[in-house]
């Protein structure tokens, strides 16, 4: 049964004229659930193969098979229709109005696929007056209002990490296409879907605007911490960082017992959490002189026994060598074709105790494009005819 949940979803077709990462990282998602992903890629490739060494391509290119086309040339132009006729799905994050020109907009392509569900991923939206700008994970972090809130007081915003909003983009996209295929089995009807990065930016700041509408304040960026609580923050131990998170009177005590700090537990200024909150920079003074003093295993072990929220703030190399990171198997590694044995973390969900296998590594640019076209029902004389003519390239051309 496990080995059956793993494809769910093989049978579905997807055209994806998607590049970067919002889109591609959403049919990535699908395409590990067994959906035949056809990735139509432009001669010079995605924007995104060489980024970061092409680690980024290594990731979500997996699952998928890609044909590279010209699509300025109208015979490019009609291998792509015969690839959208035969498909479920169409994913596209052109710049609203682009796709549309090119002869593949949701009007025109639903003439001929009226069960097309079409998903539009762009930076804005479809409409409005933002929707003509490029999307970026960065510009969506800062418009949102998540830069603001990220960061130390009396210092700069800053950038979260990994680009999660255009990952963010991804997960909700795989989920709109899932309740679309679902509706589709009910009407037999196609839909057209709209995925923003900044309303799903703005969707993870729900409850910093119910906050600001409920008290007229901004929240406040706290670094490592968070405003209700204290002592709830990154500290350093003597070789390396952990988070400790004290956020009830009951972790107040366990925390203050067991690294004998009695003397601030029983302090009245510090006695509720909103008093340790009022006092919040002298009492994270006090925590991190005694956490100094002590290895971050022998904090992040005792803490664990008391039942207390921490961790040990790893790089990711740490993070991938956590005992339970290795016996979870959510860890792999792969010979990937062009750059060689790479790790990669699997699919997080998990269905009768089995992560989603990667069944084939990212494809080069133009890999599939002979079998792809062959299965469209051109001969082998005409597909060799369109790659001379530039219309099609195949690998390594």
């Amino acid at each position: 049964m496990a080995e059956e949940q793993g494809l769910t979803l093989k049978g579905v077709s997807i055209a994806d004229f998607s590049h970067a990462l919002s889109a591609p990282y959403g049919s990535m998602l699908l395409g590990d659930q067994g959906a035949d992903i056809i990735k139509i890629e432009n001669p010079k490739g995605d924007i995104f193969r060489t980024l970061m060494g092409g680690a980024y391509a290594a990731v979500v290119h997996r699952n998928k098979r890609t044909i590279s086309l010209n699509l300025k040339m109208n015979e490019a132009k009609e291998i792509a229709r015969k690839i959208i006729e035969k498909s479920d799905v169409l994913i596209e994050n052109f710049t609203p109005g682009a796709i549309g020109r090119l002869g593949f907009g949701y009007d025109e392509v639903k003439k001929y696929n009226p069960r097309i569900i079409y998903c539009s991923v762009s930076g804005y939206g479809q409409t409005g007056p933002y929707s003509k700008l490029g999307g970026y994970d960065v510009v969506a972090q800062a418009i949102s209002g998540i830069m603001d809130n990220t960061g130390e007081r009396g210092r700069l915003p800053v950038r979260i990490g990994p680009s999660i909003v255009d990952m963010g983009t991804g997960m909700y996209l795989a989920m709109a296409v899932l309740l679309a295929l679902r509706d589709r089995e009910k009407t037999g009807k196609g839909q057209h879907i709209e995925i923003s990065l900044i309303e799903t930016a703005l969707s993870w700041m729900s409850a910093q605007a119910a906050y600001n509408s409920m008290t007229g304040e901004i929240p406040l960026r706290f670094g490592s911490g968070f405003f209700p609580f204290c002592p709830y923050k990154v500290y350093e131990a003597s070789d390396q960082c952990v988070f400790i998170g004290v956020s009830t009177n009951n972790f107040w005590e366990k925390f203050c017992k067991e690294f004998d700090l009695m003397n601030l537990y029983e302090r009245e200024d510090f006695k509720d959490p909103a008093d340790r909150v009022a006092k919040r920079d002298e009492l994270d003074g006090l925590v991190q002189d005694a956490m100094i003093k002590l290895k971050a295993s022998d904090i992040i072990d005792r803490l664990r026994k008391a039942g207390i929220p921490c961790s040990p703030v790893n790089n990711i190399q740490q993070a991938l060598a956590e005992p339970h990171v290795i016996e979870r198997g959510c860890v792999a590694e792969q010979d990937h074709p062009t750059a060689g044995k790479i790790k990669f973390v699997k699919n997080p969900i998990n269905r009768d105790g089995k992560f989603p296998e990667v069944r084939f590594p990212s494809p080069e640019m133009g890999q599939h494009t002979k079998d792809i076209m062959a299965e469209l029902g051109y001969s082998g004389d005409e597909i060799e005819t369109l790659i001379s003519a530039g219309a099609a390239v195949t690998a390594g051309k």
